[in-house]
C-alpha cells in the first residue's frame, strides 16, 4: 500500500537467522535480509515455506514491516537536491 500523506510505501522484509554460528558470533553474521515483499500475506507464506525447509530450526525466517522511500526520499528528508 502507497501512504500519499508519508510518500512511502509499506514493505515486509524477509529475514534469516542462522543459528549454527558460534554462540559470540557477531549479530551481523547472524542475520540476513533474504528479500523484500509487497504483502504480509506473501511474506508470511514465504517464510513458512522457507521455515518447512530447515526443520532442524538452525536457520530461521521471520518477517518485519518496514517502510520504502520514493528514490531522493528517506523518513528524515525533506526534499532531495537537484
Amino acid at each position: 500500500m502507497i501512504s500519499t500523506h508519508h510518500e512511502r510505501e509499506d514493505v515486509y522484509v524477509v529475514l534469516r537467522a542462522d543459528l549454527f554460528h558460534a554462540a559470540d558470533a557477531p549479530l551481523e553474521t547472524l542475520v540476513t535480509a533474504k528479500q523484500v515483499v509487497r504483502s504480509q500475506e506473501l511474506a508470511e507464506r514465504e517464510v513458512a515455506r522457507l521455515n518447512a525447509m530447515h526443520p532442524d530450526g538452525q536457520v530461521r525466517y521471520w518477517y518485519a514491516h518496514s517502510r520504502l522511500f520514493p528514490p531522493g526520499r528517506s523518513a528524515s528528508s525533506v526534499e532531495a537536491p537537484a
